[in-house]
């Protein structure tokens, strides 16, 4: 995200809390989608080659690349594993409160 579109969502996060809740909910969705993207573009492929290349169909990614779909564990490591890649995954404890 460029700092122009940083700056907005830090503006209407300010304003808007219930912006601000979407925003952060939806904020691994969209790293996942940038991760996707780029694993694409690595490869130097369009969708319909990226697709084709793992084995799914083009609407299917680009409604990942979009956001618009979930993906499942299992298909993210299928899409790991055609595309070389690997899926890491760091699920942290909540940080310690100060009292």
């Amino acid at each position: 995200m460029n700092s122009l579109s940083k700056q907005l969502v830090q503006e209407l996060s300010e304003r808007d809390s219930e912006f601000k809740k979407i925003w952060e909910e939806g904020s691994l969705e969209r790293e996942i989608s940038a991760q996707l993207i780029n694993i694409r573009l690595n490869l130097e492929m369009t969708q319909q080659q990226f697709a084709d290349y793992i084995g799914m169909k083009q609407s299917f990614i680009s409604r990942l690349e979009n956001g618009e779909q979930n993906i499942t564990i299992a298909t993210l490591q299928e899409i790991a594993k055609q595309s070389g890649a690997r899926v890491h995954v760091d699920i942290a404890p909540p940080e310690p409160t100060a009292t």
